[in-house]
Formats: structure tokens, sequence, C-alpha cells
């Protein structure tokens, strides 16, 4: 699900720093009086999609700076998964081709796993029921029907 032009805006402003009311106020959210307000945070917060937006609007930047809102250094703090990271990288239209492609081909090897290898057991049974459905070999169960004619003596 995308997000409006407000939830973003609001998504941004809370990656930014502001606190939650101000990103709301500055997002061009209006509430009648302080309830509405707090009903209207409490809908955002419990938003799935926004709350994903503001980890991956603060992991961009963390990156690109250094520094997370709080101030603290880059060394430690893990916003989000590399996957998700370079999801949103390769997803972005405005980022450079260059760089959707390398984030592209890190994120398949977790996207589309290949499948395991088959043992020469395994092969070896796949093979022997293959030969027992089709063949001089099939079984009485898996013999063709034989064809009977119509007429009756």
């Amino acid at each position: 699900m995308s997000l409006t032009k407000r939830q973003e805006a609001y998504c941004q402003n809370v990656a930014e720093g502001l606190d939650d009311l101000e990103a709301m106020a500055a997002a061009g959210y209006k509430a009648k009086n302080q309830a509405n307000a707090e009903r209207s945070l409490k809908n955002l917060k419990d938003n799935e999609a926004i709350q994903q937006r503001i980890t991956e609007l603060r992991a961009i930047n963390l990156l690109e700076t250094g520094q997370s809102t709080d101030g603290e250094d880059a060394e430690v703090v893990e916003l989000v998964s590399a996957l998700h990271f370079f999801q949103t990288i390769y997803k972005n239209p405005a980022k450079s081709m260059k760089d959707r492609i390398t984030c592209a081909t890190m994120a398949i090897q977790y996207e589309e796993p290949k499948p395991a290898p088959i043992g020469k057991k395994e092969q070896g049974k796949i093979d022997a029921k293959t030969a027992t459905n089709k063949g001089k070999f099939s079984t009485l169960s898996n013999q063709q029907d034989l064809l009977t004619s119509g007429t009756t003596q």
C-alpha cells in the first residue's frame, strides 16, 4: 500500500527528529482538540506501512550522515535488515541505475533461494517411479486401459 502525500510528509518529519505531534502539524494534519490529535497520532503509529517508511528514512539518513536523529554513531545502530535495505534502494527510481542493480543482485539470493540439489538415492527413486508408470516396466495398476470393442455378440 502506498502512502499519501501527507503520510509521507509525516514520515519524513519524524525521521528528521521532530516530535510526533509537531511532525503531524508540519505534514498538514489538523485537529480540533487534543483528543482528536492523539487519535490521529495513534492511527499513524498503528499503521505498519508508515512505521516501515519511518525506519527506512532513518536508515537512509543514518547511512548518508553517519549519525542517527538521536546523535548516535552509525557503527552499532541497526535500524533495518540488510534485505529490507536493499529492497528499499532497488525499488527507489530516484537512485542511480548502477546502485539499484547492485542492490538487486545482493537481494535476489535472499528473495529467490536456489533449490537444494537432489542426491543419487533420491534421483534413483524418482527414476524408478517414472519407469513403473509407463513403458515395459509399468505395474498392473499403471497399465493403459484395454480397448474394448463396441460390438456385442
